[in-house]
């Protein structure tokens, strides 16, 4: 009797308590952003440090059936852009780095940037800033390309 009044007792703690499973939330390293038509899932920049290039990483699905170009930028900064195929979905910086030409905090902390395609107004969003490192190491930024003066001629 003294089990069955235990077990009635304690049965209702869960009550005040929410289910886990009622609450929304990110189980990813990344934000989640909404654009109308393209979606992105996953978003972090990687970076080497202060003032130092950031690589996006993000997964991307553009549900419509036209290519969108999305543009990214830190507040006060130029936009970098991505390309999204239509009917597409696939990883930012696969092919080729997305890169923010300076990020100004440390990994750890996060950055606002403000994101948009033409289609769907501007979305302003926290991100957070990881380290190269992991399954984010192949993802370190690279040196943008430097112009050579002069073309060397071969016999």
């Amino acid at each position: 009797m003294a089990v069955a009044g235990a077990a009635l007792a304690l049965s209702a703690c869960q009550t005040q308590s929410p289910i886990q499973t009622d609450v929304a939330y990110v189980a990813a390293d990344g934000v989640p952003v909404d654009l109308g038509s393209v979606q992105l899932r996953d978003l972090v920049v990687i970076s080497g440090g202060k003032d130092k290039p950031g690589v996006l990483s993000a997964s991307v699905s553009n549900t419509s059936g036209d290519a969108q170009r999305i543009s990214f930028s830190l507040p006060q900064g130029q936009p970098v852009y991505a390309e999204s195929p239509a009917y597409s979905e696939r990883r930012l910086s696969d092919e080729s780095q997305v890169q923010l030409p300076g990020v100004p905090v440390n990994a750890g902390d996060v950055v606002t940037l403000s994101i948009q395609t033409p289609t769907a107004p501007a979305v302003v969003v926290v991100v957070p800033v990881l380290k190269a490192a992991g399954y984010y190491a192949s993802l370190a930024p690279t040196n943008a390309p430097t112009p050579t003066d002069t073309a060397a001629a071969t016999p």
